[in-house]
């Protein structure tokens, strides 16, 4: 859902997201859950494809964000030198009911549009 709202409202700018998760498996689809909320707010993330961060290399990014902060500790037991690692306070809703993933989806939106003025005053 990140990876969909950043680039939705960074979209004609230099900026591009790519998501990696930790437990991800590769090439796996968003949960149903996911792809509904998202296409509520007219994103379309249904063909994404799930990526693991062992398939990444974090200094190659601007920015790497972690949702939470279990997944920023596994993301530096990965990667312990990663310059660029932001934590945010969203639970992940994965197994969760419809409201939840409305409740992260919010929290994710705010995040990223507090991230972009961030990156486009650098500029």
């Amino acid at each position: 859902m990140a990876e969909g709202f950043f680039n939705a409202a960074a979209g004609g700018t230099p900026w591009r997201a790519e998501s990696a998760g930790v437990g991800a498996a590769d090439g796996a689809p968003p949960s149903l859950l996911a792809v509904l909320e998202m296409k509520r707010r007219g994103i379309d993330i249904a063909a994404h494809k799930a990526r693991s961060i062992s398939n990444i290399v974090p200094d190659a990014y601007e920015a790497v964000v972690a949702l939470d902060r279990e997944v920023a500790a596994l993301f530096h037991a990965a990667f312990p030198v990663c310059r660029a690692l932001r934590v945010w306070s969203v639970p992940d809703p994965y197994g969760s009911s419809a409201g939840e993933y409305r409740r992260a989806a919010d929290q994710i939106h705010e995040q990223v549009e507090e991230l972009l003025e961030i990156i486009t005053k650098k500029e």
